[in-house]
């Protein structure tokens, strides 16, 4: 399958879990998570998901658990809305991307607080203008 296609089932996809997930999944503890991105393999038979949980760690792995519990209805509701040969099966995985990308930008505030500068002005010496250097005097 070349990339474009690849690219639109994935997103495909993920929109329709993400509307399975919030009108047939009645379990409660997947109601926490987002889907985050959908990788399907070469062949198509497996589905990777990525999920993550705004409210930590613990609503993650059981909404996770949820998730298991509810494989079955994702997959029935993928098979009517897919209709291709094989409805992929589902591999659900924490995305934990949010909380990397929260702990990076609170060590660029650190080192930002660090050199006492909040408002650091990336280009140039103090007292220089921005967009000249030595070459144009």
């Amino acid at each position: 399958m070349n990339t474009y296609r690849k690219d639109r089932a994935n997103t495909f996809i993920q929109q329709e879990l993400t509307l399975a997930l919030e009108r047939e999944v009645k379990d409660p503890r997947a109601a926490k998570l987002s889907i985050t991105a959908v990788e399907l393999t070469q062949d198509r038979r497996v589905a990777r998901v990525y999920v993550s949980s705004f409210s930590g760690e613990e609503d993650l792995q059981d909404g996770l658990a949820g998730l298991e519990s509810a494989k079955g209805v994702l997959r029935h509701h993928l098979s009517q809305v897919l209709r291709w040969r094989f409805t992929p099966y589902l591999e659900f995985r924490a995305d934990r991307s949010f909380e990397y990308g929260t702990r990076i930008d609170a060590i660029f505030r650190a080192i930002s607080e660090e050199d006492g500068d909040p408002g650091h002005a990336p280009a140039g010496e103090e007292g220089e203008e921005p967009g000249q250097d030595e070459r144009t005097g």
